[in-house]
């Protein structure tokens, strides 16, 4: 008598949203990751406009690891969903890269709350919301 064993199939809905999410992430951290490498002091004006002509160079020699940074993010998130075919892995990656997320916005936050900065930056903050939804959705309810 042979016995037959069943396996849960994954849901290919869930799976493909996963992918996707993953893709959309990975795509705007690799984009907004060369940006900032390409022109630092032209990045660093839009996010906190005219700075003091001293700290110029010092500002963009830090923006561009933090560059380097986000594209390295980016480039994780598209070859893990180009290569990894465990839904579950792909949902813990996504979680992984929205509590990074969380973690950067709060360190943006903390500046103005330690009196580093005159304001909270906008534009990041909106991003960094939109990626951690994005990853959210993703990992924890598709």
């Amino acid at each position: 008598m042979s016995r037959r064993y069943t396996y849960a199939q994954p849901d290919p809905l869930s799976f493909m949203v996963t992918v996707i999410a993953m893709q959309i992430v990975g795509a705007v951290c690799v984009i907004i990751g060369i940006v900032m490498n390409i022109d630092p002091v032209g990045f660093n004006e839009r996010i906190m406009g005219k700075v003091v002509k001293s700290a110029v160079k010092p500002l963009a020699g830090l923006r561009l690891p933090l560059g380097g940074s986000l594209m390295a993010i980016g480039i994780i998130n598209l070859y893990c969903s180009l290569t990894i075919t465990s839904g579950d892995a792909l949902k813990s990656i996504l979680l992984a890269t929205a509590v990074g997320a969380i973690v950067i916005a709060a360190t943006v936050i903390s500046a103005k709350l330690r009196g580093f900065s005159d304001g909270i930056p906008p534009i990041p903050i909106a991003v960094l919301s939109i990626l951690t939804a994005i990853c959210l959705y993703a990992s924890l309810i598709a």
